[in-house]
């Protein structure tokens, strides 16, 4: 099964977030101070990267939502994001 990727939206900037992604997850890319890409492994969930970031679960410390993508994306933006994406889904 292949990899997913995921993004965590923010309400509002959390320095602490992209740290405790990067505990769990290999893969974490870091878009705005609201925005952050994962990738997860084929058994992870939304959830788990919820419950990861801080935003779900006992350990919730921060405000925010997570999606999971479905390799579906378009507009105008940093060149590192579109460069990221394409690294990811080639793997």
């Amino acid at each position: 099964m292949a990899q997913k990727i995921y993004a965590v939206a923010l309400d509002s900037p959390a320095p602490g977030v992209e740290g405790r992604l990067k505990e769990r997850f290999a893969n974490v890319f870091k878009h705005t101070d609201t925005l952050l890409l994962v990738v997860g492994g084929a058994s992870d969930l939304s959830e788990d990267v919820a419950v990861a970031a801080g935003i779900k679960g006992d350990g919730r410390e921060f405000n925010g939502v997570v999606f999971r993508l479905n390799g579906s994306y378009s507009g105008f933006t940093k060149r590192t994001l579109w460069e990221w994406l394409q690294d990811t889904t080639d793997g």
